[in-house]
């Protein structure tokens, strides 16, 4: 079993700061193991996990901070 419980599309811009014919979409991410506590290192995988198929699926990128 992966540790994804849930993921929400929160916000959506489209706009001067976003590339033309692109837009930025804010998720809220929620992991959770039943039966233990999530480590930082399973957490980090997780995301990289998700982040690696967000790209894969809809050529998407992370943004860095602002």
């Amino acid at each position: 079993h992966g540790l994804l419980e849930r993921v929400a599309a929160f916000d959506e811009y489209r706009g001067a700061q976003v590339c033309p014919g692109k837009k930025s979409v804010a998720l809220s991410i929620a992991l959770r193991k039943p039966d233990a506590t999530i480590t930082d290192a399973e957490a980090d995988a997780a995301i990289e996990k998700i982040v690696a198929g967000l790209r894969d699926r809809f050529h998407a990128d992370l943004r860095g901070p602002a």
